[in-house]
């Protein structure tokens, strides 16, 4: 496989194929968003990581303008605990709180979707690049 349909395929599996995270979240009420995990995935961090390369791409393709900000911390211990959190944040600080820690990225994903406010992006609206 070429580099440009490599590059082609992953523009798309980010702009229109990955559709839980096809979505605006309302800007007037969410500035940014943190995600706090380690690098391993021991102690419940997979789905952290899985939602951090699978969906969180895709968030910021069509949220331009929210700031996400991704903390990775380097743990090799297996009993020192280290916050698996997701933040979202308004002008004046964080105003929810989502505990990744042993949850699978599309459940993460859907505990976006129920607390977060947001809209859909309309089918006509998603953007697919031709090969």
């Amino acid at each position: 496989m070429s580099k440009v349909v490599r590059q082609l395929k992953f523009l798309n599996k980010i702009s229109s194929t990955t559709r839980e995270a096809q979505v605006v979240l309302n800007p007037e009420k969410y500035q940014r968003l943190a995600l706090t995990f380690q690098v391993k995935n021991h102690n419940g961090h997979m789905g952290a990581r899985k939602f951090w390369r699978e969906y969180l791409p895709t968030l910021q393709f069509y949220n331009p303008n929210l700031r996400i900000d991704v903390t990775r911390v380097k743990n090799d211990s297996k009993t020192t605990s280290v916050p698996c959190k997701l933040e979202a944040y308004d002008k004046s600080g964080p105003v929810l709180e989502i505990d990744m820690r042993d949850q699978q990225a599309l459940e993460i994903m859907n505990t976006v979707l129920q607390k977060l406010d947001h809209t859909k992006i309309p089918e006509s609206d998603i953007i697919t690049i031709g090969q």
